[in-house]
């Protein structure tokens, strides 16, 4: 399937992936699909994010398990309020919601420089090679170029994305813009890929 353009994907999506989906509604936002939980536990499987010290994940619902799973094996989660409105630091096991999240200590960034092995993002479609679409905010590549800029990431850190299976497609390189960043892992509820 060809599109002409990135919000032609949106739609597609989140008319496809709707039925998979519990409140909210996934048009306009990054889908929180139903299986979120066993994509988000397969990061544990990553050798690179056993290493890590430090995660960021970005607020979306469909990375809470994913951000549950970094405080309940004892890693720092450097999160990002909606909006970019801050970084925050959580280090005890509490259940990180977008409310908790707003009670996280604001980050000093210059204090996690080189930190964060694994930079984690929800997407409302990627490409096995990939290639992410996101809501159409570019808050996802904003996030991503601040904590490069300041060195928080590591220079060897994986960009993670969790998608459901409907999400990935085979190939929206052709969509690819300069500013988009592309992701190195997508884990799905029924697979781990690694992007060649």
């Amino acid at each position: 399937m060809r599109f002409r353009n990135k919000e032609e994907v949106r739609q597609y999506v989140w008319k496809k992936i709707e039925p998979f989906c519990d409140f909210p509604s996934p048009y306009g936002r990054i889908p929180n699909f139903r299986d979120a939980r066993k994509a988000c536990e397969r990061i544990r499987e990553l050798e690179e994010y056993r290493a890590a010290e430090c995660v960021f994940s970005a607020p979306d619902s469909v990375l809470l398990r994913l951000r549950e799973i970094v405080l309940e094996d004892g890693k720092t989660l450097l999160a990002v309020l909606p909006r970019m409105k801050d970084f925050v630091v959580l280090r005890e096991r509490v259940k990180p919601t977008i409310e908790r999240l707003k009670l996280g200590k604001k980050a000093d960034l210059s204090e996690l420089r080189g930190k964060v092995r694994i930079f984690a993002q929800g997407c409302v479609a990627v490409d096995i090679h990939g290639n992410r679409i996101g809501k159409g905010t570019g808050f996802g590549d904003m996030e991503f170029q601040l904590l490069k800029k300041e060195g928080v990431l590591a220079e060897d850190a994986l960009f993670v994305v969790v998608a459901h299976d409907i999400q990935v497609f085979g190939d929206l390189g052709y969509l690819a813009e300069e500013h988009d960043v592309k992701a190195n892992v997508i884990l799905t509820p029924t697979r781990t890929i690694r992007v060649q």
